[in-house]
């Protein structure tokens, strides 16, 4: 990974193709996903210290493994996967949370790092921290989803998210909201609240690289013409 910049940041838009991923009505999981790393993408390309990719593209169907091989192919130092929560059983669950590599894992402390500044970001923001504090671990067993707070740090074998066991440098996976909520879907799905979130996590990329998040891009020279 990188020393110094630019740093290459892989944004991976959960889902994609025929995978829409959750739905409420004619809202679409992959549609947010996707709206919003398109935002921050372009506040990450904005500033000199960043190098943005994206592990794949609006609209493809990607496999996890081609998307962490993406990722890697492009040695990228740090991986943010974004996706919507839902709830089938109710629709009053709402809020923020999200999933760093797990501890014992070669770079779990600085995922828990990063996780650290978003989810701070995203309180600071007014969204309900779920959890102690909007940092959990997420395990498999089965297909079983097992799901604990980031205070339990005992380190277990079972696999996590895909995107994150896959990836060789730090990675976290966000829930930004649950689409099966009103409020949620108001606050953190339509243009602004995408936009919203997508200050958030750039502000934590930021804060995580020590970089100055209001750098531009240096102006180009302007051309001189000589007159013969």
């Amino acid at each position: 990974m990188q020393q110094t910049p630019p740093y290459t940041v892989a944004l991976d838009a959960g889902h994609g193709g025929f995978d829409t991923g959750a739905g409420c009505g004619n809202l679409h999981e992959v549609d947010i996903c996707e709206k919003t790393v398109d935002k921050l993408f372009t506040l990450l390309e904005n500033n000199p210290s960043f190098c943005p990719v994206k592990t794949r593209e609006n609209g493809e169907g990607c496999s996890i493994s081609d998307r962490a091989k993406k990722a890697g192919e492009e040695k990228a130092s740090l991986l943010l996967s974004i996706h919507m929560n839902y709830d089938p059983s109710t629709s009053q669950s709402h809020g923020f949370e999200c999933f760093p590599l797990p501890p014992g894992r070669t770079w779990s402390d600085k995922s828990m790092e990063i996780a650290h500044w978003i989810a701070e970001g995203m309180g600071n923001e007014g969204h309900r921290l779920r959890g102690n504090n909007g940092i959990r671990f997420a395990y498999y067993s089965g297909k079983r989803k097992i799901i604990v707070d980031a205070e339990d740090n005992k380190e277990r074998t079972l696999k996590s998210f895909g995107i994150l066991e896959q990836v060789a440098c730090p990675a976290v996976l966000v829930e930004q909201c649950f689409i099966s909520n009103a409020n949620d879907r108001k606050n953190w799905t339509t243009e602004e609240g995408c936009q919203k979130a997508a200050n958030v996590y750039y502000t934590a990329i930021c804060q995580y690289f020590r970089v100055d998040p209001q750098a531009k891009p240096e102006p180009s020279s302007p051309l001189i013409q000589e007159n013969w």
